[in-house]
């Protein structure tokens, strides 16, 4: 029988890998009305902004593209690209829009799920109006947790960059291992980032001390969830090329000159459907991220049996209020 991850017995359990790809498909059938409907609300109006900067990136280019289809680049204002101001706005909004969005886009979808977990033994879905409220109170602590990714990168790449520049001039013909080994490094690091925030929304670790909480899970478990995270990503790459389809039909329009799929308009509506259906789908990822949590804080700690057993004789079983058939009444079979 299909789960319906209401209660938090459902999440936290023990998964091999295609299960945890299962539970997460079987979240989102079970939940796609009330959380596609917090992603409406709180993202989708964000991503509008990733899809008109990306429509003033692309326009130029393609009616570039179509110039020279024609014959007729020498006459093109587009020629200048891509050094025009709609390109350098379109980056503005790309960067704005898409740094907003993703970060509420993490915070409703675990926000969601911390209500399910932490605060609907009920099992009904949480409303827009209880996420929002989750998302305003660690919208914040997102905030600050990217700024300090962001510090890291820019820490290790200008730190990184000289002692490598360094170490490569000494090395010579073996830089090109130092490189590989750092490449390495670095992808190790980023597989547990993979649990960053499911540990920082469930267990209300600060931003600094969830770092070596996701090391400490993922210890033993790197390939399992590297697996989990790659595979749950190309699904949701695959499912997001059926929204690139518009934006090949607005490239050939333009460069075919045909009267509707040549305008700059139609160009940034299609721009906007594919920023709306990344978002719509991004949430795959996460989810797959989230039971491999789960998972392994149940290998590892045991959890959930633990809220098992000191549930057992917490509360009065149940007795019927029907007056006809009582517990000790069989019926009539």
């Amino acid at each position: 029988m299909q789960q319906k991850f209401t209660q938090e017995a459902e999440f936290r359990q023990e998964r091999d890998f295609g299960q945890k790809i299962g539970a997460t498909f079987e979240f989102l059938g079970a939940h796609w009305k009330p959380l596609g409907k917090c992603i409406v609300y709180f993202v989708l109006p964000i991503s509008l902004l990733i899809g008109v900067g990306m429509g003033l990136m692309f326009n130029p280019l393609w009616d570039l593209m179509g110039a020279a289809q024609a014959g007729k680049v020498g006459t093109m204002r587009t020629t200048s690209f891509p050094f025009s101001s709609s390109y350098f706005g379109g980056i503005g909004l790309v960067m704005i829009g898409g740094f907003l969005a993703f970060t509420v886009l993490l915070a409703t979808v675990y926000s969601y799920i911390r209500l399910l977990v932490l605060y609907e033994p009920t099992g009904a879905a949480p409303t827009p109006s209880q996420v929002w409220q989750q998302v305003k109170q660690h919208l914040g602590k997102v905030f600050l947790a990217f700024l300090f990714f962001f510090g890291l990168y820019l820490a290790i790449m200008f730190g990184g960059t000289m002692v490598i520049g360094l170490l490569a001039q000494l090395l010579g013909s073996w830089a090109a291992l130092l490189f590989f080994a750092v490449f390495i490094g670095v992808a190790y690091v980023v597989v547990p980032l993979a649990l960053y925030f499911p540990v920082l929304f469930l267990e209300e670790r600060g931003v600094v001390n969830t770092l070596p909480r996701c090391f400490a899970l993922i210890r033993g478990k790197w390939w399992s969830t590297f697996g989990v995270v790659l595979v749950a990503g190309m699904i949701q790459g695959m499912i997001s090329i059926l929204f690139m389809i518009p934006q090949y039909a607005i490239m050939f329009g333009k460069m075919l000159h045909l009267p509707v799929l040549s305008s700059d308009v139609v160009g940034i509506i299609t721009q906007c459907l594919y920023s709306g259906g990344i978002m719509l789908t991004y949430p795959i990822p996460l989810l797959a991220a989230l039971f491999q949590y789960f998972n392994l804080v149940e290998k590892k700690e045991g959890y959930g049996l633990r809220q098992m057993v000191m549930n057992l004789g917490g509360a009065a079983p149940h007795t019927p209020s029907n007056s006809v058939l009582r517990p000790d009444d069989e019926g009539e079979y």
